[in-house]
């Protein structure tokens, strides 16, 4: 009877071997991530999602490699809600439910229109608005310049560039929202004049780093 226990705790105690602990371990990997994966699609599907900033076109609010929380349900939910850009290959309709109106100054992350990349600008023309853009000049919008007050000149080092680069850093105000802009020294659009109207159903984006920000 003795014996018989003893063997069958020395059997229990002894090393597990190279290929039963890499089963062992893949197993519990295989719990975890069956729990894990589907509570995180959920989660990044209907509430929050991260982002990371890939370029210096929001500069100087956002900088390249900044991680962003972005709020998945402020506006409503689309085929664009799903995490890892899923919504392009799932048949879904488009449009939006439980959808709210953005407001002017907020920035949004989005889908660009003609190509699968997703975007973090900030918004500025509304539906119906016209939107003007004049070389050095600050945007105006329906024929009022949006507020503009100058804060300092800044010298930084871009990302993609081993040149340093000279700015004027302005706070932009538009009804009591503000926000600050750059505006990149020797880098103009050569006597830019455009006036553009949103169409209905449509917003305009721009960057907050008007000249890295095509």
């Amino acid at each position: 009877m003795s014996e018989t226990t003893l063997g069958a705790g020395a059997e229990s105690d002894r090393p597990l071997t190279f290929q039963e602990k890499v089963v062992k371990e893949l197993r519990e990997w295989g719990i975890v991530l069956s729990i894990f994966v589907p509570i995180y699609l959920i989660f990044s599907g209907l509430f929050y999602e991260l982002r990371v900033i890939p370029s210096e076109s929001m500069v100087p609010n956002l900088q390249v490699g900044d991680r962003v929380t972005v709020n998945k349900f402020a506006y409503g939910y689309s085929r664009n809600s799903l995490p890892f850009n899923l919504g392009r290959f799932v048949p879904l309709p488009d449009g939006r439910i439980f959808a709210s109106m953005p407001k002017r100054g907020d920035v949004a992350v989005f889908e660009h229109t003609h190509t699968p990349r997703v975007m973090i600008k900030r918004i500025i023309g509304l539906p119906g608005d016209a939107v003007t853009v004049r070389d050095g000049q600050p945007v105006a919008i329906n024929g009022t310049p949006i507020e503009r007050t100058f804060v300092r000149r800044v010298r930084y080092r871009q990302h993609d560039s081993r040149g340093l680069a000279t700015a004027a850093e302005f706070t932009e105000s538009y009804g009591g929202t503000s926000w600050l802009t750059h505006d990149l020294d020797g880098i103009t659009g050569t006597n830019i004049s455009v006036t553009y109207v949103v169409p209905e159903g449509h917003f305009l984006f721009m960057g907050d780093n008007r000249d890295n920000s095509m």
